[in-house]
């Protein structure tokens, strides 16, 4: 058999084909399959944990008009700090189809007692709460989880404590990998989590919810995030987060602990640190190309896979954060079976692994991807470029095919599979952190105050943080633009991406970025061609050696570097360009280095610093892309 299968000449199993179906979200057999019981809602239930903090729940059960049905179900749970009250669809889907449902406000949130304190206390609240479902009577002793984003992190946290009862989990864009990217990135700090302080976590506090007047107070706070981000770093006491103490000594410890400190290592923070300890049980995970957790949740899955006898999945979509039911990313669109019913496609994943219905999941290739990029280019009714795609199944991640490619970087901006010749060669620019280049798209959440997601044209609009002018951000002295000429056949990448640059700095400490673009040609559509992002990264350079060992530079010397970037799958079509932006910054998805070095987060200078990136023969930076042979 070879390796992969394109789904529109394939048979593929059933689980697939809930991805894979044209034109549906899903097969009508699962999307129109009926309820088998109706549902009854116990609010408030009280779980007390080791510690004596009394977390709340709401449990969801099967019933018979306004009774429980007798008998004992396996059970879902979600771990939350949005609110118990907004899993309510999903809590009456899955107790309609025979499961209990228990929702849970984690500790410090909303009715559960505590103090907050992002994961940290997760593991063993989890544990806790996971054993509690296994002793009731409405039990049968199966407890699955599922979640997306925070909800998704708190499902790694539990399950890096082993409970005895979890039997499987579906994590979905999931926090994990903190210090790696995701939170601390390269060594930068990923803002769109201080906007998720300002904006979603201190408003929605315990004081903020008793004291309408003070929930008020600090959610006017929140819109002033784009002038608090102006304005970093942040100090102890003298924001109105000092209202809310453990949200504002949460983002200051966040921001001024590298990721070599333990802050970023605990269980819950990072599950590649902990895999020893991590339940050995069946796992789905679930992100999109655009997430701001694709990174950390190919790891998850890489790790798990190799250390762990039960099947771990994954799947990766064209989504940005949370998206999974639409088939739009930021200006561009997918084919509509890019969308999928995530409520009935888990369910079937759940039949098998709590109910040991045989259902197709046990037969299903482990890997499903969407390969982006073979639509028309052309706008769609809805506005949106119509950038395309198919799903295919394969059997591992990376792709054992891939063939590492690297396109080096060439003093007169090209971008080629020639290695360099010259004895010389070198591109400087100034890179002023007071003027940092914008954000725009890529992969982000949380952020809607800051900046855009997904993926979307480089050029500058009115929206944009940071700007005076709306021109392609290629034109900016401080965007270097290395670029193919245009492609003679189809080139698939499909994979992690890394960028292999030789660098120097007037500065003793400073950033470099790179960005993957897809550039499209122009057409009737779009006069201008579009740049479409692809993935991008950061490398804080103190970091370059190791993340465990920071080390400052020596200004003028030259030393190589590393960008990880996220992966990603695209077909660069014929006629298209591959591009590689480098730059010093990409603001606001990334905290600005002052360029003077000093303790993270807790400098009050910035200083310009001239980046030079060096392309010779002694010097080969190189973008390094998974190209996938073509069959």
């Amino acid at each position: 058999m070879h390796p992969f299968q394109r789904v529109q000449v394939s048979a593929v199993t059933f689980l697939v084909l809930v991805l894979t179906s044209r034109g549906h979200a899903t097969p009508p057999e699962i999307s129109k399959r009926p309820a088998e019981y109706d549902v009854v809602v116990e609010k408030n239930v009280t779980i007390t944990v080791r510690d004596g903090t009394r977390l709340a729940a709401d449990l969801y059960r099967p019933a018979r008009g306004s009774q429980a049905v007798p008998g004992r179900f396996p059970t879902l749970l979600t771990r939350t700090p949005y609110n118990k009250d907004g899993t309510s669809n999903e809590g009456r889907y899955y107790a309609a189809h025979g499961y209990n449902v228990v929702a849970n406000d984690v500790r410090g949130r909303y009715g559960s007692e505590g103090r907050w304190r992002l994961i940290a206390d997760d593991p063993a609240d989890g544990y806790d709460v996971v054993e509690w479902i296994a002793a009731q009577s409405w039990s049968d002793g199966k407890v699955g989880t599922f979640g997306t984003s925070y909800p998704g992190g708190t499902q790694h946290a539990l399950a890096e404590m082993n409970p005895p009862h979890l039997t499987t989990m579906i994590p979905i864009d999931a926090v994990s990998n903190c210090g790696i990217s995701g939170m601390r990135h390269g060594g930068a700090f990923e803002l769109r989590f201080m906007n998720w302080i300002f904006n979603i976590g201190a408003p929605n506090s315990r004081e903020a919810l008793a004291n309408p007047a003070l929930k008020q107070a600090l959610a006017a706070n929140g819109k002033r995030i784009r002038q608090y981000v102006d304005q970093l770093p942040l100090r102890p006491g003298t924001t109105p987060l000092r209202v809310v103490p453990e949200y504002e000594s949460w983002i200051i410890e966040a921001m001024r602990s590298g990721p070599e400190t333990p802050f970023w290592k605990i269980k819950g923070m990072s599950v590649v640190d902990h895999v020893s300890d991590y339940a050995d049980i069946p796992i789905h995970h679930l992100t999109g190309w655009y997430d701001s957790w694709t990174r950390q949740v190919t790891l998850n899955y890489e790790a798990l896979s190799k250390a762990k006898r039960s099947p771990q999945h994954l799947t990766i979509g064209p989504w940005v954060h949370g998206s999974q039911g639409s088939n739009v990313s930021g200006e561009v669109e997918f084919t509509p079976d890019a969308a999928i019913d995530l409520l009935a496609w888990r369910l079937r994943w759940y039949d098998h692994w709590l109910k040991g219905q045989t259902n197709g999941v046990e037969d299903a290739p482990p890997v499903s991807l969407y390969i982006m990029g073979t639509g028309d280019d052309r706008r769609s009714p809805s506005g949106r470029l119509k950038h395309g795609g198919y799903w295919r199944t394969e059997r591992e991640w990376p792709l054992a095919r891939s063939k590492p490619t690297p396109f080096y970087l060439q003093g007169d901006g090209a971008l080629t599979q020639t290695a360099p010749e010259n004895q010389s060669s070198h591109t400087t620019y100034t890179f002023d952190p007071d003027h940092p280049v914008p954000t725009i798209g890529g992969n982000i959440s949380s952020a809607s105050e800051l900046m855009l997601s997904g993926g979307v044209d480089q050029r500058s609009r009115h929206e944009t943080h940071a700007v005076t002018d709306q021109l392609p951000l290629s034109a900016r002295r401080d965007v270097v633009v290395f670029r193919t000429e245009p492609l003679s056949q189809d080139l698939e990448a499909t994979g992690p991406i890394s960028v292999k640059l030789w660098v120097s700095s007037t500065a003793l400490d400073t950033d470099f970025t790179a960005k993957l673009l897809d550039e499209i040609p122009p057409n009737p559509d779009y006069p201008l061609g579009f740049d479409l992002n692809l993935s991008d990264s950061i490398l804080r350079t103190r970091y370059r050696n190791s993340l465990d060992q920071p080390e400052l530079l020596k200004p003028g010397s030259i030393v190589p570097i590393t960008i990880t970037l996220y992966p990603t799958s695209n077909v660069f079509k014929k006629g298209h360009r591959i591009r590689v932006d480098i730059s010093s910054s990409n603001f606001p998805r990334f905290d600005v280095n002052p360029n003077t070095g000093e303790p993270l987060a807790e400098s009050r200078r910035h200083i310009k610093a001239d980046n030079t990136i060096h392309h010779d023969s002694e010097h080969p930076s190189q973008l390094l892309l998974p190209v996938i042979p073509q069959p």
